[in-house]
């Protein structure tokens, strides 16, 4: 432990009382004074390793991107956006139900042409098969790519709708708009869940 140097003033002041010639008492000093320096750690090598490590791991740190959808919103009516015709054979629907299956048809939903509920492992090349006919269609002489809607029921499995979205954007679709079914429309898709389980 360091003492002070009035404490240490009053150690050789003790030990010439105690007898010890002036000269004695000195060494005695000298004595503490060194195995005060023997016990001091020195903390400052410790703190550069530690300074030195931490700036090491900053610099090579990589952080991981975060995986986001872009979102464009569309423009309210005072923002001047203009609307645009689409031919409705480009239009590629995708309905999610609430029970995570998956119905897909192009075009304007009928009779003739119902929704077809398509598997999970398929959902891709189906995708990309509807795309292809779309930019193969000879009278789509502006090659526009097919416009895409994702109906999503409010009570289907989030996993299931980012899965399915993913697929989608793996086939190539790298814009869609997403809606809210409406309740007529998730009633209908029940019926068809109900059906396709038989």
């Amino acid at each position: 432990m360091a003492h002070s140097i009035e404490e240490k003033g009053r150690e050789v002041k003790h030990h010439m009382r105690d007898g010890k010639t002036n000269a004695q008492a000195r060494k005695i000093k000298k004595y503490n004074e060194k195995s005060d320096e023997s016990s001091h750690v020195d903390l400052a090598p410790m703190v550069d390793i530690a300074f030195l490590l931490l700036t090491f791991f900053m610099m090579t740190t990589s952080f991981s991107k975060p995986n986001v959808f872009q979102i464009g919103l569309p423009e309210d009516s005072k923002g001047g956006g203009k609307g645009v015709e689409v031919n409705q054979l480009y239009v590629l629907t995708i309905q999610i139900s609430k029970s995570g299956n998956i119905y897909m048809h192009r075009g304007i939903e009928g009779e003739q042409n119902k929704p077809v509920l398509v598997p999970f492992d398929q959902i891709e090349k189906q995708a990309r098969s509807y795309r292809k006919s779309v930019l193969d269609d000879p009278l789509n002489s502006t090659k526009s790519d097919i416009v895409t809607v994702v109906k999503i029921d409010p009570q289907s499995i989030y996993g299931v709708m980012i899965a399915s979205l993913d697929e989608i954007y793996n086939a190539g679709i790298t814009k869609w708009a997403t809606v809210e079914l409406k309740p007529e429309e998730s009633a209908k898709l029940e019926e068809y869940d109900k059906s396709a389980n038989k």
